[in-house]
């Protein structure tokens, strides 16, 4: 449930359970230990609780882009927590795109690969119904996730690193990454962003390997050689499976 923060004494009344508050929302379930427990799993076959990083990806479809950034942030972690947004509203399902990761990273042997699960908030269940029209509801709602991340999540994992690619294009991811870089600090939490790979475009300069890069040449042009290029081996066996 996300509400006011100026409800919290309500809801905690009625037996729902604060998750994280900021200075516009407030977010509660009626759970005790609902996210511990969650998260608690992902612990299983972990030895290390120092130096521990972690990306949160989507993954549609997975290129090499995301395999670069995967790779780069393992070498510097001695565990490195993958989860892949688990909302269902990308080109290619979930289940696929949690696979692939899986794939892409089997040789990574310092990397664990999640679903993101219920508490990584997503366009899907953030409610915007209370807000008033001036606000931004973006802003909102990552302040929100990063907060959650940072006070409950990251301490359950032993993270003390986030990575994120750099963003030249989409305006909501640049600024998301600019609230990490403000919240994550607070809770003890390193943000590192990475510049991202680039291969030359079709009029000789460099162009950045993205998923919407690979998406919008697949629309256009289907499973072509130049859309294989920019995908890991198994995003190309599945693509050619996929896209017949």
């Amino acid at each position: 449930m996300i509400t006011r923060p100026k409800n919290k004494v309500l809801f905690t009344s009625c037996g729902f359970y604060s998750l994280a508050e900021t200075e516009a929302v407030l977010m509660l379930e009626n759970k005790k230990s609902g996210l511990d427990n969650y998260y608690k799993k992902f612990l299983a076959g972990t030895d290390t609780d120092e130096n521990v990083g972690c990306i949160v990806m989507n993954c549609n479809p997975f290129t090499k882009g995301h395999l670069a950034l995967i790779t780069y942030a393992a070498k510097s972690c001695s565990l490195l927590h993958i989860f892949v947004v688990e909302e269902n509203r990308s080109c290619f399902p979930f289940a696929d795109r949690l696979r692939l990761v899986r794939e892409g990273t089997d040789h990574l042997p310092n990397v664990i690969v999640h679903p993101s699960g219920p508490y990584m908030i997503s366009n899907a269940t953030f409610p915007t119904y209370f807000l008033k029209d001036c606000e931004d509801a973006a802003k909102i709602q990552s302040e929100l996730d990063i907060t959650l991340f940072a006070s409950r999540i990251a301490p359950i994992l032993h993270i003390t690193k986030r990575f994120a690619g750099e963003e030249p294009f989409d305006p909501v991811t640049r600024r998301y990454n600019e609230a990490m870089i403000r919240i994550l600090p607070k809770y003890g939490i390193s943000f590192i962003k990475i510049d991202r790979i680039t291969t030359e475009g079709p009029d000789g300069k460099p162009e950045v390997i993205s998923a919407s890069r690979v998406r919008k040449l697949l629309d256009e042009q289907g499973v072509t050689d130049e859309v294989l290029s920019l995908v890991p081996e198994c995003t190309a066996k599945y693509l050619k499976e996929s896209f017949k």
